[in-house]
């Protein structure tokens, strides 16, 4: 008796758990969010991005590490263009590359003065790296996250060697890498492709749209992504990201080709547009010269919204 009884309470259970479990799925399907670039004026944010890259050079490992963290304050919204007041808070590099070893963190302290370049080639890429903490730009964003404009970071690389100290020869050297490495071309690389994912419209699961983003600078390349939305709970939207990414450029009469692909989750919330967190995958080859390079690496991105 006791096991006739048992049975139908177990069945009943289950029944249960099915029919909450279809009304999750069934409310998930149904609602809708309005998904757009949409960080509130007067507020602050901060990100905190992770890349790690593996590939191998003739022959011998590469690996990079880099952490970069941001502040934003949002100063003007017209309605359709946010003016965002930008600051790179901190940096961190690690780089292994056949015996090379960089290890690169802008919060330790590092010995500002006048140094040989020839002598000490790693203390002085520490120091241009730390002379970057605090710089200031400022960003142009519209509604699907589209970078407009950047300013504040005109003849940055000679205002930085400048202001380390160097000499004619080293100052031009140095002020040359700054420009290539943190210029708008590379800014806007960064954040658009995390920003300029938005449809700028009300979504619902299983909807998805396309963006494309080209840009030029020291590695001209073209993303063509997908989004789809997974999943939506409270105000949080889940989106899967697949880019594939395509290239062509000449560089002192070589000419290189590259083509990959980015796959990833991304989650935001839908009251701000602020991306909560973003893990993305890169698959990705370069060809030159009849050789070959592949690149594997994986992305992390955090935002919060400043207390």
């Amino acid at each position: 008796m006791k096991r006739i009884i048992l049975f139908p309470a177990a069945a009943c259970f289950l029944l249960t758990v099915f029919m909450l479990d279809a009304c999750q799925s069934a409310k998930n399907s149904t609602a809708s969010k309005m998904l757009k670039f949409d960080l509130e004026k007067g507020k602050g944010y901060d990100y905190e991005m992770i890349i790690n890259m593996d590939q191998e050079l003739m022959g011998q490992p590469v690996q990079m590490d880099m952490t970069t963290y941001y502040s934003m304050d949002i100063t003007e919204d017209d309605g359709s263009i946010k003016t965002i007041s930008s600051k790179l808070e901190r940096f961190k590099m690690k780089t292994a590359m056949m015996g090379f070893n960089i290890d690169v963190d802008t919060d330790e302290p590092v010995n500002r003065d006048t140094l040989d370049v020839n002598k000490n080639p790693l203390q002085i890429i520490k120091k241009i790296f730390a002379a970057l903490k605090g710089t200031k730009f400022s960003m142009k964003v519209n509604r699907e996250g589209k970078i407009t404009d950047i300013s504040g970071l005109e003849n940055l690389g000679d205002k930085l060697a400048t202001e380390l100290g160097l000499d004619e020869g080293d100052k031009t050297t140095a002020s040359g890498s700054l420009d290539k490495a943190f210029n708008k071309e590379e800014i806007a690389r960064n954040f658009e492709r995390f920003w300029y994912i938005f449809p700028n419209k009300e979504v619902k699961v299983g909807d998805s749209w396309k963006k494309t983003s080209s840009f030029g600078g020291q590695m001209p390349a073209t993303y063509e992504s997908t989004y789809k939305v997974t999943d939506i709970e409270g105000d949080m939207v889940t989106l899967e990201e697949k880019s594939l990414i395509s290239a062509k450029q000449t560089i002192n009469d070589n000419s290189f080709e590259s083509s990959g692909e980015i796959s990833g989750i991304v989650t935001v919330d839908s009251r701000s547009g602020l991306l909560v967190n973003s893990d993305q995958d890169l698959n990705m080859k370069i060809n030159s010269g009849g050789m070959e390079v592949k690149i594997k690496g994986k992305s992390k991105i955090k935002g919060k919204a400043r207390q």
